[in-house]
């Protein structure tokens, strides 16, 4: 009798940034660490702008058909390119919104509850302590897009935070009640 062995297949997290993220590089430098830190892992992280939702939708596809356990993680309008590609791909995925900001769009996509293909739902929610320019941005990003999509309030977990808009890292970083932050719910994402 012989055994045929099944290679683990390593999560993969796709980040997608907000706005102006390619200049702030708020996610895209944490996604940067992240890699390095995961490449000896076989994990698979990239990033992508939020107006690059459909180059992360046809790599998350790619990456569900092989078999890799998926999260999308996305930071103010990169959550609303993060809920987006969930909302179109079939397989299971963790989904972290780090402060999610809708976009303009139209009023049903607001209304729209939790896509199927989410298993998961983490919605780091900052509220900043001593608001500053960015959590001016975010305020606007509100009234521009009727604030965060129904998906998002209706979370599974809800991690509150005293925390600036831009502070992306101390969002992923953040404890919720349960003892739990986003990176801890990343770490338990499993191989296939």
């Amino acid at each position: 009798m012989s055994a045929t062995a099944i290679p683990n297949r390593p999560p993969a997290e796709l980040y997608l940034g907000g706005a102006a993220d390619e200049s702030s590089r708020l996610v895209l430098s944490y996604a940067e660490a992240r890699r390095r830190l995961m490449e000896p892992t076989g994990r698979v992280v990239r990033y992508f702008p939020h107006y690059k939702a459909v180059a992360a939708l046809e790599l998350a596809r790619s990456l569900l058909a092989d078999g890799k356990p998926l999260a999308l993680i996305g930071h103010s309008w990169g959550a609303d390119a993060a809920l987006r590609v969930a909302r179109r791909i079939d397989g299971d995925v963790v989904l972290i919104g780090a402060d999610p900001v809708a976009k303009p769009s139209l009023p049903l996509s607001y209304w729209q509850g939790r896509p199927a293909s989410a298993q998961f739902v983490v919605h780091v929610d900052a509220v900043a302590e001593a608001p500053d320019r960015s959590d001016r941005v975010k305020s606007f990003g509100y009234l521009a897009g009727g604030g965060v999509h129904r998906a998002w309030r209706e979370a599974d977990v809800t991690i509150p935070t005293g925390l600036n808009h831009w502070n992306f890292a101390g969002m992923m970083a953040a404890k919720g009640a349960d003892g739990k932050s986003a990176e801890d719910w990343l770490a338990a994402l499993a191989p296939a």
